[in-house]
């Protein structure tokens, strides 16, 4: 158990690195950035890099991701008992580079990609690429090495299951929590994997034509105590994509992007991903002051910290290809 001074220092440090950070009113200060240089200035003024702008972008972004990382750590550090759950939300980052991982072995890559540097948290041997053996065994992935993929059909399959498998542990690791503060993120996980159920049917509907079996076969299959978080996924599958109005009953239809006079509505994926993001992030600025005491604080503020990073992602990537900061920022809704 924590004593109460350490939690309050906890506290004051998470609001301390969130106060700098570009969420809430300081996402305004990105929007008169406009060239990746600045950017760059901007993130990393004591150590910013002389590059020409094609070159900045993929090194922006390693920074970028590096930058989050360690800020995570350095609240990580002033605690002496990380819960597992708290450790997982930290290795969503190692999830999702097995993903990327797998993919470049499938491809036969001569090099890996790059990977997030997650310090102690990290569990797979990214450095012995391309033996699978060696990056895997003793891992929570081991079981890659018997199911490696070598469609891309088996690939779609593999990435599935470990979002299942990464999801099921997070979850049942929240369900052992006793602190009462904890249904505030667990809130934000439930709604989380709800959408990503709803955004991973849209895709498979829509961009790949799976049919019903095959989509439930590959979704998130989480109880929220009597609630179903892949019902809502289920009941969108069957609603056409080039019509308005059957939407009208969806749960979640303030995510869908909206229809225009004198033209043909059509459901745009991208957008609600978009809404989706947005709409955890503002529950998670929302949750992270609801409890200071609490594990909360930690988890809220490893979510806050993952959305700043893949809004600067974007803002690197929309700047890339032309766009001004302030049109990135209005697309991304982030500036009301």
């Amino acid at each position: 158990m924590k004593s109460t001074a350490e939690r309050a220092y906890i506290y004051a440090k998470a609001c301390g690195i969130i106060g700098k950070s570009f969420v809430g009113p300081r996402i305004r200060r990105l929007q008169d950035v406009n060239r990746l240089s600045d950017l760059d200035r901007l993130l990393f003024p004591d150590s910013y890099e002389d590059l020409p702008e094609r070159e900045l972008l993929v090194r922006l972004e390693k920074r970028i991701i590096a930058r989050t990382t360690n800020q995570i750590h350095l609240l990580l550090k002033t605690q002496q008992t990380i819960p597992k759950f708290i450790e997982l939300l930290l290795r969503s980052y190692e999830y999702a580079d097995v993903k990327l991982l797998v993919s470049a072995l499938m491809e036969k890559e001569n090099l890996p990609p790059p990977h997030a540097d997650l310090g102690r948290f990290t569990t797979v041997h990214f450095e012995k690429y391309p033996d699978p053996k060696a990056m895997f065994a003793g891992t929570d992935f081991e079981w890659i090495l018997d199911t490696l993929p070598e469609t891309q059909s088996d690939n779609m399959r593999l990435q599935a299951e470990l979002d299942q498998r990464y999801y099921a542990a997070l979850w049942d690791e929240l369900n052992r929590i006793s602190d009462p503060a904890i249904r505030y993120i667990k809130e934000i996980i439930a709604e989380e994997i709800e959408l990503k159920n709803i955004l991973w049917a849209l895709r498979l509907k829509f961009y790949y034509n799976f049919d019903k079996p095959s989509i439930e076969a590959l979704l998130l299959h989480v109880q929220d105590g009597k609630r179903s978080l892949v019902k809502t996924a289920l009941s969108c599958i069957d609603k056409p994509g080039d019509q308005f109005a059957p939407w009208t009953s969806f749960e979640y239809q303030s995510l869908l992007n909206p229809e225009e006079p004198g033209t043909l509505w059509r459901l745009n994926v991208p957008y609600v991903q978009r809404k989706a993001a947005l709409l955890l992030y503002k529950k998670a600025r929302t949750y992270f002051r609801r409890s200071p005491f609490s594990l909360n604080t930690t988890a809220c503020f490893i979510k806050l910290k993952q959305f700043e990073e893949d809004l600067l992602i974007s803002l690197a990537e929309g700047i890339s290809l032309g766009l001004s900061g302030r049109e990135v920022l209005s697309m991304l809704e982030v500036l009301q």
